[in-house]
């Protein structure tokens, strides 16, 4: 954006060459610092400059989006994200949007290179074992990110060894469509029940829902009552 509006000013770039298009106006929607003194959410915030953009945008304004939705539930932000973008695309501004939202493509809400919009990704160094650290790489690539190498942050910010390992685990749970198990030091070991209802218990904390739960789960459940 900066660089845009110094090349229209007739001002000196960083660069040896440039394409640049020429724009009408630079339109942005980042995220802005927390304030009490306006009355909405930050999702909200994000939302009222999203409108604005989409009424002002022309086919010759550049737009520039960063992390939009967020504030939200993830699916209501990939939701409202993707809309926006084929939005935008419509109306053929254009358009620089970075976003974590990987679901978008995966989930094959937006097509990338189709409809005018295109993925690119900044390379990363992602290590192979747990004591190198991610390095990037500066290199813009074509195609959608494989991963946000979250985890990878989290332990290279220091954040607790088990809280790392613990949300591997829930994400491996995700991915496969299996229940988040509770962690085996939460579970009192000095209860009084006896194991069959310690086991009943566990099973049925286990199961985020039982109005959906399987039928294995059911018979096993069926089978540690019977036995108390």
């Amino acid at each position: 954006g900066v660089l845009v509006y110094l090349a229209h000013v007739g001002s000196y770039l960083p660069c040896d060459c440039a394409k640049i298009s020429v724009v009408d106006q630079i339109l942005v929607n980042f995220g802005d610092v927390e304030t009490c003194s306006v009355p909405q959410s930050t999702f909200q915030r994000d939302l009222t400059a999203m409108a604005g953009i989409m009424r002002k945008s022309t086919p010759n304004t550049l737009v520039l989006i960063d992390e939009f939705g967020k504030g939200t539930a993830p699916t209501s932000g990939i939701a409202v994200m993707a809309s926006a973008m084929k939005r935008l695309a419509q109306s053929k501004c254009k358009v620089v949007c970075t976003t974590h939202f990987l679901e978008m493509f995966s989930l094959g809400i937006l097509e990338e290179s189709k409809g005018g919009i295109k993925a690119v990704r900044m390379s990363i160094h992602v290590p192979e074992t747990d004591e190198d650290d991610a390095i990037p790489l500066f290199k813009l690539e074509d195609g959608v990110a494989s991963s946000s190498a979250g985890l990878v942050c989290a332990r290279m910010a220091g954040l607790n060894r088990k809280v790392v390992d613990r949300a591997s685990d829930i994400i491996v749970a995700l991915k496969e469509g299996k229940q988040v198990r509770p962690l085996p030091e939460s579970l009192n070991a000095n209860s009084p029940f006896q194991p069959n209802v310690k086991s009943g218990i566990r099973l049925f904390l286990a199961v985020d829902s039982w109005a959906n739960a399987s039928d294995e789960d059911l018979d096993l459940l069926q089978e540690l009552v019977d036995r108390m």
